[in-house]
């Protein structure tokens, strides 16, 4: 009898371990601007203020707030973007120059044209800082090439806590500009070390045709988000279904965040996105690499 008792408040407290709400160290906004200004909020408050996870996948640091540390990879390409319109006042000032190489890329026009500063490593396990002077401010950052390309980052940028503190005291009109933004992006403002855990590794195949064919594929290791182009926009939307070890289609539990972005609840292996029906259906298929070891040869340890 006592041991039926232990078990059963054993078995109790698993089940009250499983349902326990999930901590409250990650909030999600409708919009990556409500995400900005709840954390401008948050910093005009109490001084503090949290990194955003856009949809797109970048990092936005608050500025002034930390060193963000940004984890390239061999054989990818990480982007630095700075404020639209903000532009350099030299050129960036690494502290390894040999084995970090560094090119400058602008995108967009006129006074919303944001200047990139591409970094790639050329070994890994190595590290330098760098140092970026523009017509606004100075930045630094760490850099940190890994071998685990799990931990890649392909894009940082920053957000700024303090300017907008300083547009509330000067007027009334953040809210309606938040009200005329485009309400098209996810952000969650991320807690501290989580950063690192997202993962990019993703395949994608499928219907060269398909319009529906996902931009990008990571997850924060709890959830998997699927980045769709904005052609769904004007087409049929895609069905998610999860693929079993034996290849068949299973029902996936995921949210249509927005009209292209898929917030699937789980992580998985391999899943399909199928529009259509009746022998005519076009498929695109994901499938998670973590586990894939691709063959590289001697020289590409190197650019």
């Amino acid at each position: 009898m006592k041991r039926w008792m232990q078990h059963l408040r054993i078995a109790v407290w698993i089940c009250l371990a499983v349902n326990a709400p999930a901590r409250a160290d990650r909030q999600r906004y409708l919009t990556q601007r409500d995400a900005i200004a709840a954390q401008a909020e948050a910093w005009r408050q109490n001084g503090t203020a949290k990194p955003i996870l856009s949809d797109d996948g970048r990092i936005l640091y608050p500025y002034g707030q930390t060193m963000p540390k940004l984890i390239c990879t061999l054989l990818r390409a990480c982007d630095i973007q700075l404020e639209p319109g903000e532009r350099l006042t030299g050129k960036p000032v690494a502290g390894d120059t040999v084995r970090w190489l560094m090119s400058k890329q602008i995108s967009g026009a006129g006074a919303q044209a944001v200047t990139h500063i591409i970094v790639k490593p050329t070994d890994v396990n190595i590290e330098t800082n760098l140092i970026i002077t523009t017509d606004r401010r100075t930045y630094q950052i760490a850099l940190y090439s890994s071998p685990n390309k799990k931990r890649y980052l392909h894009a940082i940028g920053w957000y700024y806590p303090e300017d907008i503190a300083q547009q509330w005291d000067e007027s009334a009109s953040l809210e309606a500009e938040r009200q005329r933004a485009q309400e098209h992006l996810v952000a969650a403002t991320l807690s501290a070390g989580s950063i690192e855990k997202l993962d990019f590794s993703y395949a994608i195949d499928g219907d060269a045709k398909a319009r529906f064919t996902p931009v990008r594929v990571y997850n924060n290791g709890e959830k998997v988000y699927i980045q769709l182009p904005e052609a769904v926009k004007t087409g049929e939307a895609p069905v998610l279904f999860l693929l079993g070890a034996d290849g068949r289609p299973q029902i996936a539990n995921y949210r249509v965040k927005t009209p292209t972005l898929y917030e699937v609840d789980k992580l998985f292996e391999r899943a399909v996105l199928v529009v259509g029906a009746g022998g005519e259906e076009q498929k695109v298929t994901i499938r998670w690499t973590r586990n894939e070891h691709a063959f590289r040869w001697p020289w590409s340890r190197r650019f």
